[in-house]
């Protein structure tokens, strides 16, 4: 039997450079009979540190980066040495099939900035893009591996009330070792401004556009403008930022952030990957109207019945399962129906209610089980919905990410 594969025509990339370190000489060619593009470049570096090193295509001459770039092999992502001829191998048949163009560029970012994180608690996401289907570009940044525990909270929250902040929430938690749950929005982004002063850090967060009032109380409906989004402190993460490190470079035609692409999304869910309801794991009330939440990070391997660590390629745990997480951005209607939604590192709109959480609840028509307090990426869904930031909910918590 033969097989027809219908092959993508892609015109040569033109030149893509940065300040330092500098970018030449890019070259993008499909290979005759496959549906793999081989891209090439010369890169430099006047440290000639290890890069980290993106790419961006277009079948638009480059008025806009709108095809998927997931499936990349080669001199991309991280600890990219510079040199002369690098080689990028881009599987377009798994990213962008059955389609064609003849004026496709290619854009190479290259960041010579440290991918060491600044703490061990943290893990180091490279620039990328975010999602299947809105693919908005994120510079590199660090993760917290964790969501914060009751633990970390009353640390961080026993200093912050003696130092000038006002919480509406205390926060709860199953145990210390699970994750804050029951606070607010504001409660979360006034917790990161109150880590990073406690750390001697540049606070993220001010009452005013020009960043001389650090958000210690109040429900200040804060401003895009009004944070400093370089500074060192730690801060939410946009939703561009979540979607990024929820997949841990493993997004391709997965379900999950786990290898399940392949059969309709029931097919691979698995309560030893992840915490949802009815799930197994030995806190499960089997009852989404109640606490189900496991340890932070406690798909670690060491846990029954699968024994397999759950990290995901950025060394981060829980981005399917346990608890929603509060994200940066704020709701607008048709938001994502405008171009400048997938601006690069896009912070969300700047007017609106509500913040964003990261969950994707998902009723599996052969399956009794809904995943409340799961995040599950479903092919092509986004996991987001949006709530009254003013509101605290039992299966609500946070992690927290930093520029630098």
């Amino acid at each position: 039997m033969k097989v027809y594969l219908p092959l993508l025509v892609f015109a040569s990339a033109s030149l893509s450079f940065a300040a330092a370190p500098e970018v030449s000489n890019i070259t993008a060619v499909q290979r005759s009979g496959t549906k793999l593009v081989d891209i090439y470049y010369d890169v430099t570096d006047a440290e000639n540190d290890s890069l980290t090193v993106a790419v961006q295509l277009s079948s638009n001459a480059g008025s806009s980066w709108n095809i998927p770039a997931r499936t990349l092999t080669g001199d991309v992502n991280f600890n990219v040495t510079p040199g002369s001829s690098n080689h990028i191998v881009w599987n377009a048949g798994a990213d962008w099939n059955r389609n064609y163009t003849t004026q496709g560029k290619v854009r190479i970012l290259a960041d010579d900035a440290a991918t060491t994180p600044p703490i061990a608690s943290m893990a180091f996401v490279p620039a990328g893009f975010s999602n299947p289907g809105k693919e908005i570009y994120t510079s590199a940044f660090f993760m917290d591996k964790t969501e914060v525990s009751k633990a970390e909270w009353d640390v961080v929250y026993s200093w912050a009330i003696t130092n000038g902040y006002v919480f509406d929430n205390a926060g709860v938690a199953t145990a210390s070792n699970h994750p804050v749950v029951n606070i607010n929005w504001h409660d979360a982004v006034k917790w990161c401004n109150a880590r990073s002063e406690k750390e001697g850090l540049t606070p993220c967060y001010y009452t005013e556009s020009g960043k001389t009032t650090v958000y210690r109380t109040g429900l200040s409906a804060l401003d895009n403008n009004w944070v400093d989004w370089d500074a060192d402190g730690y801060r939410l993460p946009t939703r561009a930022e979540w979607l990024k490190a929820y997949w841990g470079g493993n997004a391709g035609s997965n379900f999950f952030p786990w290898p399940s692409s392949g059969g309709s999304s029931s097919d691979h869910i698995n309560g030893s990957f992840g915490n949802y309801v009815s799930s197994g794991d030995p806190w499960d009330t089997n009852s989404y109207n109640q606490l189900t939440t496991t340890p932070v990070g406690y798909y670690d391997g060491n846990q029954t019945p699968s024994g397999v660590d759950m990290v995901n390629g950025y060394g981060i745990y829980d981005t399917f399962g346990n608890v929603t997480e509060w994200c940066w951005d704020r709701e607008f209607t048709n938001w994502y129906s405008l171009d400048e939604s997938q601006d690069d590192n896009s912070k969300g709109p700047n007017s609106g209610l509500g913040r964003s959480r990261a969950v994707y609840g998902v009723n599996f028509s052969n399956s009794s089980s809904y995943l409340t307090a799961a995040k599950p990426m479903i092919n092509g869904g986004y996991p987001y919905s949006y709530l009254d930031d003013t509101e605290a909910i039992v299966f609500i918590g946070f992690r927290t990410v930093r520029s630098r």
